[in-house]
């Protein structure tokens, strides 16, 4: 006999990192490139001091991993359209649904409901009738039409947060700009790893932050951008990061 359930795939843990396996793979091969700008950058700022490549590799490494696991969930994300569009369709259903269900528990289709629900859980209706109420003044009957009750408060919930959900992904599509070029934990991972590495302060301008940060775009597969762009990027990063936790990368 064939199942009617589907099987739930199980992914292992080796399949799931694999996108991420062949990305930093293609990464690696721009090691040498990357650990120059932070050992020029290193030179500028103690020439007598040792450079520790290993330890600016493995920094490197974490965060483009970090990197290439925001941009796998992103893949695995629905569009903001497509969640507007569903969640319309889910609050406009249940607005219809709570409707149909508050008039059903007024009139005779919510006696269906109730000799349904008694037959669901499979209960004699008539048995239920005749057993006295309890002390309390409840019975079989009147905790059955307090469970019906109770699901169509919970629909008209689910309309709430339906409607709730909708309008706050309608104010964050409008609010959404450009996507900047890299994420801005991502520049200020960078940030960190170049002042760890170099013991210089990055720079939110044109400069040697800019240019790691753009070998790291590349590195990364972000290939074709433009500067200026990748500049803003750094401002905003900084910038924002100041107004959340009044401090940020760049200054620290």
């Amino acid at each position: 006999m064939t199942s009617l359930v589907e099987p739930i795939p199980i992914v292992t843990k080796k399949v799931s990192q694999a996108p991420i396996a062949r990305k930093l793979a293609a990464f690696n091969k721009h090691k040498s490139n990357l650990l120059k700008k932070l050992q020029n950058g290193h030179k500028r700022r103690s020439p007598s001091a040792s450079f520790d490549p290993v330890k600016s590799w493995q920094d490197l490494t974490q965060l483009a991993r970090l990197y290439f696991r925001g941009e796998v969930m992103k893949q695995n994300t629905m569009p903001t359209a497509d969640r507007i569009k569903r969640l319309r369709q889910l609050s406009k259903a249940l607005r219809v649904a709570c409707g149909l269900a508050r008039r059903a528990i007024r009139d005779d289709v919510g006696n269906e409901l109730y000799r349904a629900w008694f037959a669901k859980k499979n209960l004699d209706l008539m048995k239920a009738i005749a057993v006295p109420m309890e002390k309390d003044g409840s019975s079989v009957l009147t905790r059955t039409a307090d469970e019906i009750k109770e699901m169509v408060t919970v629909l008209a919930t689910l309309r709430v947060l339906a409607e709730s959900a909708l309008e706050a992904n309608k104010v964050s599509n409008r609010s959404a700009g450009r996507p900047a070029l890299l994420p801005r934990d991502c520049i200020q991972g960078l940030a960190r790893v170049y002042r760890t590495s170099t013991g210089s302060k990055p720079g939110r301008g044109a400069g040697p932050f800019a240019d790691f940060a753009a070998e790291f775009m590349i590195a990364v597969g972000e290939t074709g951008f433009d500067h200026t762009s990748l500049i803003d990027a750094i401002k905003d990063a900084h910038h924002h990061a100041g107004r959340q936790f009044k401090t940020s990368r760049f200054d620290r």
